[in-house]
């Protein structure tokens, strides 16, 4: 009795369970909304325009935003930065958006990148090691004085010339016969180039000459002989030797691209002293000046873009502590000299960067959490870029950590490569969320739109995040009759409120959030990992010509970390390898662990990889060579050697060779044609899988899943709807097999939740059959501002741009399009489905005063069966463009003078200028993206517009 009792206890719980999920998919929570970066742009901000934007925001269903400022080459507005003004606008933000319920969150800089201002001293500044240069002979009567060094490599536009420098020491050996030789790369080796990228750390393996090398034993410290002035008090007794003069200077980083008032130089990296100079200077002001504190939650570190730093005033200490022995006497390989000999050389140099590395990871990016959460915050962190410093380690902090993708075809290129990185460092950490800066650009050309991106940012998904930052909404600070107003110089993608369509995109951002719900909630699965060994380079991007290291594994999704996840590993009883982070067991679990760039490993790591191979895990990884570091280096290579012939030699730990075999007998997650990305979740007991359509057409798609003995789902984010999937079948494997009609960038959520014991469902994909055509005797009325008054026959549908009618063909905006039709009588057992064709770009439809809601993307669909009837429908479609036809238009009209100053303080936009369009961009001109001679968008209600019989 007890137990059929909790049975139906259980059974009512599960059911409780799956209405609850199908609820929150059909309107998602608040915390599944997708956000927006919002740019103020160099001073041009407005009270009116605040609570416009924001209101803009939470109409379309974003969820909260991260504000930055920023100048980009946008005229200086009236607001200045740090100004008592510019404070009290963004308190009133911050107090706007508890209002409206936006979560608020802003970055802790002027600028994008990184952490500066001009509260920033030269000594708690970014460092880089200068040293310079003198030969001495014995015998020689003048004395020498040794001048300061210069950098070393470029120096890039953000970085100035600043006056400030400090001696390290002063070094003096026997100048070698070839004293020009240098290893391979020392520049980006020892963490000079500020473009150094993770190819240009792979050791250099030729023999030095012997007449380059210098014997370390040879090394003498003259420190103590030079005085202020440089003057060396000292002379070899016998032959030719050369002295170095080391010192630090400030590398001159600067935030950028910042505003006038907020540019200064950016704080050491590797010192907490500096990074609380810039909390209490900068960040505990903005705090404290904030109303609305309950909305205020996050503070952002977004790409890091200022360059290498390889020197702060305790890295001597720090060094010694960390790997045993003695930074100075080694600092000539930071000149790309040999010292003893090649390896020797480069396994300080790994010593060194990994000393940067650590210092910037633990006094820079975890310290700056540790500040954050004192005072309440989350830190948002975007833990890659140019710098020195391990993005699979800094991935693994943050509370919400983001990569970014861009509006592009290339899936992997230099910024997919972080969607690797940073969602898996989610996944190994524990962490629900993984965000992205989604749909950034180099070219603002106000082409995207809903339909035409949203294959972008559903590979995006499929790649693992769950949660859009859009890049950006630019502040509207003017007159609503500036149209489209501010814009982010030449970056982003135009999601603010002054876009044709983002009024209307309330539908999109549900479906984001759909997609978003399913994917913060349970677990991602994967059953492949890829760590990267102690032979990687110590920053964030691949170099543009460097192979990307773990590609696609047909059928598979795989996580991609570093040495920092390694002791986080154990192996269950079935031999499945889970990750415990922090004392937390995670539901994370993968067959398999590849060891990517491990030639070089420490023996500890070895060791444990060991372990997890004697508890049954299956391990590919190449032999390693030698320990990476110089500390203690002939008892670690020793004690290395004995646990490769241990583990690689008995065969406990595999060739990265076998890998592709041993994947091969294990069973896909997912089975889907090319072109179809993938990504599995697991809630509970119930498994999602999100399927993408990579390509421009309509597709039938066969996938199969690992699953057996459940009753497959189709879960549609476009819609909200549920449903059985229609045609699947049992497969003999144990698999389960669902044929899919996928759209033309489509995608869908095939759930499996419900046990069941049948075989399978063979019922036909459905063909629709067509009713009737309207393509014919419809008016349209548009916007008499922007274009012709009164309604306009169509007797034909026939796109806006190649309309006779100038204000039709350089027509930006909305028009509604009406006619009816009679249906002698309703199919009461079939779906009556209305095809719009091709819509240029989206279209609202509206049957018998009913809304049927947005149409924005492929197909042009909807299902009319409950609002059609029998004999006359009066129809209504509202269709919105780009804005592009506009801007083409007005270049055939008389340009204006320079009115950015008036509409600055506040004025409309003057009636009488020819041109409809003003865009903020560089100098405060029009901007011309588009010319006289470039092709019209289509744009419209272009058809065949059909109404289809679905069975």
């Amino acid at each position: 009795m007890k137990k059929w009792i909790v049975g139906l206890m259980i059974a009512a719980a599960t059911a409780a369970h799956a209405q609850n999920l199908e609820q929150l998919f059909r309107s998602p929570p608040d915390s599944a909304r997708p956000y927006t970066w919002w740019h103020w742009v160099n001073g041009n901000v407005s009270k009116e325009g605040i609570t416009k934007d924001l209101e803009a925001m939470k109409a379309v269903g974003i969820g909260g935003f991260v504000l930055f400022d920023a100048s980009v080459g946008i005229p200086v507005g009236p607001v200045a930065y740090n100004s008592k003004e510019e404070h009290q606008l963004r308190s009133f933000a911050v107090a706007e958006a508890e209002r409206l319920g936006l979560d608020a969150g802003f970055n802790n800089a002027s600028g994008w990148s990184s952490t500066g201002g001009p509260w920033v001293p030269p000594e708690h500044s970014m460092k880089m090691v200068v040293w310079s240069e003198a030969t001495i002979r014995a015998g020689d009567a003048e004395s020498v004085t040794l001048g300061i060094g210069k950098r070393v490599g470029d120096k890039r536009p953000h970085m100035k010339d600043v006056d400030f420098y400090r001696d390290i020491a002063v070094m003096a050996f026997p100048t070698p016969t070839n004293d020009d030789y240098r290893i391979e790369r020392w520049e980006q080796k020892g963490l000079h180039d500020h473009h150094a990228k993770g190819i240009h750390f792979i050791p250099d393996l030729r023999k030095a000459p012997a007449d380059a090398i210098i014997s370390a034993d040879s090394i003498i410290n003259l420190t103590d002989r030079m005085n202020a002035e440089g003057n060396l008090d000292w002379a070899p007794e016998n032959g030719e030797w050369t002295v170095l003069r080391f010192g630090y200077m400030s590398t001159g980083a600067q935030n950028k691209p910042a505003t006038e008032g907020g540019t200064g130089l950016e704080i050491d990296k590797l010192s907490r002293e500096a990074v609380d100079l810039h909390w209490e200077e900068y960040i505990n002001k903005l705090i404290a000046n904030a109303q609305g504190r309950e909305a205020l939650t996050t503070i952002c570190i977004d790409s890091f873009e200022v360059g290498m730093q390889n020197w702060t005033e305790a890295l001597p200490r720090e060094f010694s502590q960390r790997r045993g022995y003695d930074f100075l006497p080694w600092l000539l390989c930071i000149t790309g000299r040999v010292v003893d000999d090649t390896e020797t050389t480069e396994r300080v140099l790994w010593d060194m960067r990994v000393t940067v590395a650590e210092l910037m990871q633990e006094n820079y990016f975890g310290y700056f959490e540790e500040k954050c959460h004192e005072q309440g915050f989350k830190l948002q962190l975007e833990p890659y870029g140019s710098g020195a410093f391990d993005a699979t380690a800094t991935a693994l902090i943050g509370d919400t950590v983001l990569t970014e993708f861009w509006q592009r075809e290339a899936d992997r290129n230099l910024w997919t490569w972080t969607a690797q990185i940073i969602p898996s460092g989610a996944h190994l950490s524990g962490n629900p969320i993984v965000g992205a800066e989604a749909f950034t650009s180099l070219k603002a050309d106000w082409t995207a739109h809903p339909g035409r991106i949203k294959k972008w940012g559903d590979r995006a998904f499929a790649r693992g995040i769950n949660r859009y930052y859009f890049h950006t909404f630019a502040h509207q600070p003017f007159d609503d009759s500036v149209q489209p107003g501010m814009t982010f110089g030449p970056y982003g993608g135009n999601f603010h409120r002054n876009n044709t369509w983002f009024s209307k995109s309330r539908d999109w951002m549900d479906y984001i959030a759909r997609c978003q719900f399913l994917m913060q909630s349970g677990s991602y699965q994967a059953d492949v990992l890829a760590l990267y060994g102690d032979g990687r380079g110590f920053n964030s991007f691949i170099a543009g010509n460097e192979p990307v290291d773990m590609k696609d594994i047909p059928g598979f999704n795989f996580d991609l970390g570093g040495m920092a996840s390694l002791n986080d590993l154990s192996v269950d009883d079935q031999g499945v390898i889970r990750v415990t982070h922090k004392g937390k067991r995670l539901d994370t679990g993968y067959q398999v662990l590849l060891l990517k760039r491990a030639e070089l490993m420490l023996p500890e790591r070895v060791a444990k990889l060991g372990e997890l191979a004697e508890q049954g895990a299956k391990i590919f990884a190449p032999r390693p060579l030698r320990s990476p570091s110089y500390r203690n280096h002939e008892a670690q290579d020793a004690k290395l050697a004995a646990l490769v012939e241990k583990y690689w030699d008995s065969g406990l730990i595999q060739s990265p060779d076998a890998f592709e075999a041993a994947v091969a007998k294990l069973t896909k997650d997912c089975e889907v044609p090319e072109k179809v990305f993938f990504n599995h979740h697991r809630v509970g007991e119930d498994d999602f899988y999100f399927l993408s359509n990579q390509t421009d057409r309509p597709r039938e798609v066969a996938a199969s899943f690992r699953i057996k003995g459940k009753l497959p789902e189709l879960w549609n984010p476009v819609t909200g709807k549920t449903q059985p999937a229609s045609s699947w079948k049992a497969l003999e494997d144990g698999r389960t097999e669902v044929r899919l009609q996928m759209p033309a960038s489509g995608s869908i959520f095939v759930a499996f939740r419900s046990p069941t014991q049948a075989t399978g469902e063979t019922a036909p994909l459905p063909k629709p059959k067509e009713v009737m055509q309207l393509n014919e005797d419809w008016t349209a009325t548009f916007d008499s501002n922007w274009g012709p008054e009164g309604a306009v026959e169509f007797k034909t549908l026939l796109p806006w741009n190649e309309h006779a009618y100038q204000e039709i063909k350089y027509y930006s905006g909305s028009a509604i399009y009406r006619r009816s039709f009679t249906l002698p009588r309703v199919p009461k057992s079939d779906s009556l489905m209305l095809d719009l064709g091709e819509v240029g770009v989206m279209a609202r439809v509206k049957l018998n005063g009913r809304d049927l809601g947005l149409l924005w993307c492929s197909p042009y669909q909807v299902d009319i069966s409950k609002a059609v009837k029998p004999g006359k429908n009066v129809l209504e479609i509202e269709v919105t463009n780009l804005w592009i036809n506009r801007f083409i238009g007005d270049e055939y009209l008389a340009s204006y003078e320079n009115i950015y100053p008036q509409i600055r303080d506040g004025q409309p936009f003057p009636a009488d200028s020819q041109r409809k369009t003003f865009e903020f961009r560089f100098g405060g001109g029009n901007a011309k993206h588009w010319k006289q001679t470039d092709a019209l968008h289509p744009s419209g209600l272009i058809g065949p517009v059909r109404l289809l019989k679905v069975k």
